[in-house]
């Protein structure tokens, strides 16, 4: 069963005969299995019939805008990355007033709003932070420079590789923006984008291990972390839940590191958009938020339930706070197509930097000139 089908079937009728149970709300989201459990238990609590259904977080953007355009079988509302919203803003329908002066936390705030109008519910906010052992003392500064020299403080013969990074464009923004590049065609004409390649690519094989096979990221970090293999890690909140060791873990932050998170919007499309706004103000309530931080230790939008939160999303919560959202354009979501290999070719061996950016380059004044 596909995990955004047990919302469905745990609250409706499954199966043979007509269903004599409320119509159900037609939600399309991008929750892990886990989290659709709690949202699944959560909603019966309260009554709320949810027709659910999953869509891949690598391919969200693309698969909602095609059913957005289609008119068919359209959502009553969406959990959406909030890099989607720019794209997809002209297909969705305003929040109304008793959702935005929720207490929402500014950080929060600022993910739904675009062009002087709310356009969701703030249901998450993530982005970068450095996950460390309790035992490693914190780096002299946010900076990546003294963050990496923490790293390589915490070398031994049994933890060649302390430095937990990923080979992904979004982990290369804050060397990007420590050069006065950033994640936009516009930033990245100087020699600033050269350098940070040269330098994130460089870590690997040294301070950070060699990179797993694509794919194989996620379990290959935990697996790292499991074994103390990581002294400090690269990481999102996303990953919290998954650690068993909160008394192990400690928080700080990254300077220029990106910083993102969840909406909930109802296209213009939905049939029944009240009730859409419905289910986003339940998943976005104080009551379901700090379950959803007790469970996760993700960070809630919410003030209240930010501070009825665990210490551990607190501590994510405030090491965020100096993070800057990406570039707010419909292309960039996309602007990792084209970064994403560049950046694996240089870490393999196969490409210099100057090759790779070069590539980049013309990927996105493509990709930016298509958006006119």
């Amino acid at each position: 069963m596909r995990p955004g089908l047990a919302i469905a079937c745990a609250l409706t009728a499954c199966g043979g005969g007509e269903s004599t149970g409320p119509v159900p709300i037609r939600f399309l989201h991008t929750f892990s299995a886990d989290e659709t459990e709690l949202v699944n238990q959560a909603m019966q609590e309260r009554g709320l019939a949810v027709d659910g259904s999953l869509v891949p977080f690598a391919r969200g953007q693309q698969v909602i805008r095609e059913i957005l355009n289609a008119k068919e079988a359209c959502p009553d509302v969406i959990r959406i990355d909030a890099t989607w919203l720019p794209g997809l803003r002209a297909q969705l329908l305003p929040a109304p007033a008793e959702l935005t002066s929720l207490d929402w936390t500014p950080e929060a705030a600022a993910l739904a709003q675009l062009g002087g109008a709310w356009w969701g519910a703030p249901q998450a906010v993530d982005g970068l932070i450095v996950v460390r052992d309790a035992a490693s003392p914190p780096p002299a500064s946010a900076s990546i420079d003294d963050l990496v020299a923490a790293a390589r403080a915490a070398r031994s013969e049994g933890r060649r590789h302390p430095l937990g990074l990923r080979v992904d464009g979004y982990w290369l923004v804050p060397w990007l923006r420590a050069e006065r590049a950033d994640l936009a065609a516009r930033a990245i004409t100087g020699d600033g984008a050269t350098r940070a390649v040269a330098k994130f690519a460089s870590l690997f094989g040294d301070v950070a291990s060699p990179p797993p096979a694509a794919g194989a990221e996620t379990p290959d970090e935990l697996r790292r972390w499991n074994s103390h293999d990581v002294a400090y890690w690269i990481t999102g909140p996303w990953q919290l839940g998954a650690l068993h060791d909160p008394e192990r873990v400690a928080v700080s932050p990254i300077a220029g590191a990106p910083r993102g998170g969840q909406l909930l919007v109802v296209p213009t499309c939905a049939k029944r958009p009240d009730q859409g706004w419905r289910l986003a103000a339940e998943l976005a309530s104080v009551a379901v938020e700090t379950r959803f931080a007790q469970r996760f230790s993700t960070i809630p939008t919410r003030q209240a339930a930010l501070a009825a939160a665990p210490p551990l999303s607190r501590a994510a919560s405030e090491a965020l706070r100096s993070a800057e959202m990406l570039p707010r354009e419909p292309v960039t979501p996309l602007l990792f197509d084209d970064l994403n290999p560049a950046l694996a070719a240089v870490v393999d061996g196969h490409a210099t930097p100057e090759e790779a950016i070069e590539g980049v380059r013309r990927g996105w004044a493509r990709l930016t000139r298509g958006a006119k």
